[in-house]
């Protein structure tokens, strides 16, 4: 196991204390990916839904609740049904998100709202889903822009009009830059090989010198790594893009007792 760092702290604590303050950050989209992050650990891990909970109930802004009903169901939290039902009373697309939650997780109390918004009833479109066919329209009229909805489709969530909080004008062009879709894609794809040498690819594609590939190989060792991947997610810790940071907390949280 990782030793503590110069703090004193283990990696788990490290790793909290990086999810706390991706939460906390003033920046919406930081809290964002800080949430999508936190999407990626197991719904036992009661400290993780609490988080989402907290956020969900209380931050100011409605991107960032409806990001943390969204997540909340993505983890499968079952337990954070009720605050999921109590989110249903926002006026924002944050009570579309809730609705989409909870119908993934077979609870049919956001089933009500998900049948007003397609049958009109409701005026207040979920701005979600404006905004991603307004993206969608927008990419395909660009053809560079088609390369990139071929990463989001090999890589899932990541990519997603609800995923890590990106902002498509400013980023694009990194992800873009040499080879980085592909690489993106292929450690997605490796954490779901089942050969022990797609671990060590993984913690190989941590050091690339592209955000986007950093964040898939930290999920994906959340996913496949083992003990002796945590040394090799703390660094990232100090990355200077949050979205890399937090991803490397919650696969740390998942990795560490």
């Amino acid at each position: 196991m990782a030793a503590a760092d110069s703090t004193g702290q283990s990696p788990r604590e490290a790793a909290w204390a990086t999810i706390d303050k991706g939460l906390q950050s003033g920046d919406l989209d930081h809290r964002r990916q800080t949430m999508i992050a936190l999407s990626t650990i197991d719904p036992s891990n009661q400290e993780a839904v609490k988080r989402l909970e907290t956020a969900l109930k209380n931050d100011k802004s409605p991107r960032v609740r409806a990001q943390a009903a969204l997540a909340l169901g993505q983890m499968k939290a079952t337990s954070a049904i009720p605050a999921l039902k109590d989110a249903l009373e926002d006026t924002t697309e944050v009570a579309f998100a809730a609705a989409k939650s909870l119908t993934d997780l077979g609870d049919k109390a956001g089933q009500g709202m998900l049948v007003a918004v397609l049958s009109g009833e409701r005026k207040d479109t979920p701005g979600m889903m404006t905004n991603a066919r307004r993206e969608a329209e927008r990419r395909l009229k660009h053809p560079e822009g088609l390369l990139l909805m071929g990463a989001e489709d090999a890589t899932g969530a990541m990519f997603g009009p609800a995923a890590m909080g990106f902002t498509a004008v400013k980023d694009a062009a990194d992800l873009h830059g040499k080879g980085a879709p592909g690489r993106a894609a292929a450690a997605a794809y490796l954490a779901k090989d089942p050969d022990p040498y797609a671990v060590a690819l993984l913690e190989w594609a941590l050091s690339d010198d592209n955000s986007f590939v950093r964040v898939e190989a930290a999920k994906g060792l959340g996913q496949r790594g083992n003990a002796g991947s945590v040394g090799k997610l703390v660094p990232l810790l100090q990355d200077g893009k949050n979205s890399v940071r937090v991803m490397a907390a919650a696969s740390i949280i998942r990795l560490t007792p």
